[in-house]
């Protein structure tokens, strides 16, 4: 964030073989395993809401992931990325603005690549165990191929995004589905969340109820156990014994 508002070019990518200060949501401690993980920040200037970073980000893990090692990952809301409910990757969207008014953001995004999972890192999240890349795929990861994927798709995401958001006022006809849509689907399509019993904690409250769905600003849609429709927009999400 420091490069970003000292004027760094949108794109610069920093990395690092280990963290001394990593971090989660919520101010949660992210620690790795060094030289065994892929930790990435970029630097953004968006023109569209911040909440597609979340949807970007996510979804470019689990198509990097899938290209690299040949996994399924999954997304448990809103940015955790699972393989069999451990999680092996965390993302983290923080934003800012510059002197003249412009949305900075960073987007920190952590993936437990080799190492196993007796050492594996210790997530942001505690109520999830953590894995690796090569825990589940029974061999170690190129992290170099992992970060060549990962950033290609960002890139192409943002950058559609980008163009679509400052073409938005042309009185052009509708030819279909924008990518703004698609990345929604995407990113729904591979929700875990959606459909389970889950429970929701904010602070010291605990909200309980299925997860029905999501709205088009990425907003949890909860139904209470007395049928009450509930929005969450943020919270740790633990699933209870089914």
């Amino acid at each position: 964030m420091h490069l970003a508002q000292q004027g760094t070019q949108e794109g610069a990518v920093v990395l690092t073989d280990t963290q001394t200060a990593g971090k989660g949501r919520q101010g949660r401690r992210w620690q790795d395993i060094a030289g065994c993980s892929v930790l990435l920040s970029t630097v953004l200037r968006p023109h569209f809401s911040a909440y597609l970073l979340v949807m970007i980000a996510s979804v470019a893990v689990v198509d990097a992931i899938a290209e690299t090692s040949a996994v399924q990952a999954i997304i448990k809301w809103p940015n955790d990325v699972l393989i069999q409910d451990r999680k092996v990757a965390g993302i983290l969207i923080e934003t800012s603005r510059d002197r003249s008014g412009q949305l900075i953001a960073i987007m920190g995004i952590g993936v437990n690549v080799n190492g196993s999972i007796k050492v594996a890192a210790q997530t942001a999240t505690p109520s999830l165990q953590a894995t690796t890349l090569a825990t589940e795929c029974g061999h170690e990861v190129s992290r170099e191929q992992l970060i060549a994927h990962l950033l290609r798709h960002i890139e192409f995401m943002y950058q559609t995004l980008q163009q679509e958001a400052q073409s938005a006022q042309d009185p052009l006809p509708n030819e279909g589905p924008s990518l703004s849509q698609w990345i929604r689907v995407r990113w729904r399509s591979q929700l875990s969340t959606l459909g389970r019993s889950i429970q929701v904690r904010q602070g010291g409250t605990i909200l309980s109820g299925v997860a029905e769905d999501v709205d088009e600003n990425g907003v949890l849609l909860l139904r209470d156990h007395c049928g009450k429709r509930v929005s969450i927009t943020w919270g740790d999400v633990g699933y209870p014994a089914e």
